[in-house]
């Protein structure tokens, strides 16, 4: 018998079923049309500016100035993957990218990462040479891990490093950058996952536990702040007229600001330092009328009959500049010093500023002949090493500034910041409680929770010998009895960071 036709209401269910799938596959499509563009393996198109965040292992490069530092990290990950040797997986996170049209950046400009992420690969290096003292295995990848401007995306970096822990032997996140909101978060989020990290440049207090998963190797604003305050009261012991006066910005979302003011508040008046006016001159960063603010600030505190000699500046470098700009305004004469925290360094590194240069030739001229001065305190300087090891042998400076000249980083120059050096002790922590993580016998698989543990025996028996100092961590994940750098700021050319001693909290 030939086939029966089939019925009209055959033919409908026919044409429904070929509907729902079109729409599925359409639906399908049209989710993966609007999801993240991928930039690269690993790494996606995220936010209003589309910048290219999430980690990579060098194989791409998230800004120009990144390109020769990322081609050295993709090669030595190689060389570790073709090893044949047990090896596990640190990411270094920083704001890699910046967009056009979107909120003002922080004060820590291209050339600051740069050097901190130099600093990274060299301890890279470093822990993976045989020949160093550290161990052989295992031996450490290393990620660079884009936030995108101002970390603002935190949380699909996050989420991606929290599944690598899990899946491709990531043991630790190094880095940060500095102490904003955005870095409270991301690190809150790591720490619920129980990923341990080591902070290379962030000083806000509350970034601190109590069992801590979050170490640094940088000083918190805490012992800058006790620092500052020893040393105005010392200046006030010396002459009852030395009149102090307070800067500050009290922007919300900025806990670097925020911690460094309210830190310093405590400790002066622990050292019974007197200021002018209990309540200090206020402005709040990141707006049109900031630069304003200060200037009309500065002109209150150049005051002839207010004699004020001494300026704690509770603010970032950026707004810093912005202030030494106005203290020395053509015709203002201002005998003044300004004292303030490691943030200062952002004087000479606002992403911001025309042609790259954060200060005006014009102003560096006026600055030179006037009689401002500029301290504060640093995590790391190059002179105070010899200070920490007075020994030649135990000093690990001189083989660090040679790898870092041999590798085609720079001169001297970009090493006087300290922020290589920071860079390299985050890492070489992480890295060294890798190796302490593996069994004597090679056999143990390193995990996150290994490094944490040992990371928490860093400094019980005996201190790590890093660039920035002798490293133990307290109770809290800080940097124990570390002693800081005092430094100047100068206008003169090739030397903007002058060492003037070692301090301690």
């Amino acid at each position: 018998m030939p086939p029966r036709p089939p019925s009209r209401r055959g033919l409908w269910a026919v044409v429904a079923l070929a509907v729902v799938i079109c729409l599925v596959l359409a639906g399908v499509w049209w989710l993966r049309d609007t999801g993240p563009a991928r930039c690269a393996e690993g790494v996606w198109k995220r936010g209003p500016g589309g910048e290219c965040v999430g980690a990579s292992d060098g194989s791409y490069v998230f800004s120009p100035e990144l390109k020769e530092v990322s081609e050295k990290i993709r090669a030595e990950n190689r060389r570790v993957e073709e090893s044949g040797d047990p090896w596990v997986t640190i990411a270094y996170t920083e704001s890699m990218t910046s967009r056009k049209g979107g909120p003002r950046a922080n004060d820590r400009g291209p050339e600051a990462v740069r050097e901190a992420i130099e600093g990274a690969y060299l301890a890279q290096r470093e822990l993976n040479d045989p020949e160093s003292g550290h161990g052989r295995t295992p031996q450490l990848k290393l990620l660079l891990a884009n936030s995108g401007q101002g970390g603002e995306q935190w949380r699909p970096l996050v989420d991606q490093l929290i599944g690598m822990a899990k899946d491709e032997k990531l043991v630790g996140v190094a880095g940060f950058g500095q102490s904003l909101e955005t870095t409270k978060s991301a690190v809150d989020a790591l720490r619920e996952a129980e990923i341990p990290m080591v902070g290379a440049t962030v000083a806000a207090d509350g970034l601190s536990t109590e069992k801590p998963v979050f170490f640094r190797v940088s000083s918190p604003n805490r012992d800058q702040t006790a620092i500052a305050a020893k040393y105005l009261k010392g200046r006030q012991n010396d002459d009852p007229r030395f009149r102090v006066e307070v800067v500050k910005d009290i922007k919300h979302d900025d806990s670097y600001n925020e911690t460094l003011d309210q830190d310093f508040d405590r400790a002066r008046r622990a050292e019974g330092v007197k200021l002018v006016t209990e309540e200090g001159h206020s402005f709040v960063s990141g707006s049109t009328s900031t630069e304003t603010a200060l200037a009309s600030i500065a002109e209150t505190i150049c005051l002839p009959e207010r004699s004020i000699k001494a300026v704690y500046f509770a603010g970032r470098g950026r707004e810093l500049k912005y202030f030494l700009q106005a203290l020395t305004a053509p015709g203002r004469r201002c005998d003044l010093t300004v004292l303030s925290g490691s943030s200062t360094i952002g004087v000479f590194f606002d992403p911001t500023a025309k042609d790259g240069l954060a200060v005006a030739g014009d102003v560096l001229t006026r600055w030179k002949h006037s009689r401002i001065k500029v301290l504060y305190t640093a995590y790391a300087h190059p002179d105070a090493v010899a200070k920490i090891y007075p020994r030649r042998g135990e000093n690990p400076y001189p083989a660090f500034r040679k790898a870092y000249h041999d590798a085609g980083f720079g001169g001297d120059q970009e090493l006087q910041n300290g922020q290589a050096m920071m860079g390299h002790d985050a890492v070489l922590c992480l890295g060294k409680a890798a190796r302490l993580a593996e069994a004597p016998q090679g056999r143990e698989a390193v995990d996150a929770a290994g490094v944490r543990n040992m990371l928490l025996q860093i400094g019980k028996r005996s201190e790590l010998p890093g660039l920035s100092g002798l490293i133990a961590f307290d109770e809290r994940g800080n940097p124990k009895g570390k002693p800081m750098a005092l430094v100047a700021l100068s206008p003169a050319e090739g030397a903007h960071y002058v060492y003037r001693g070692t301090v301690s909290p």
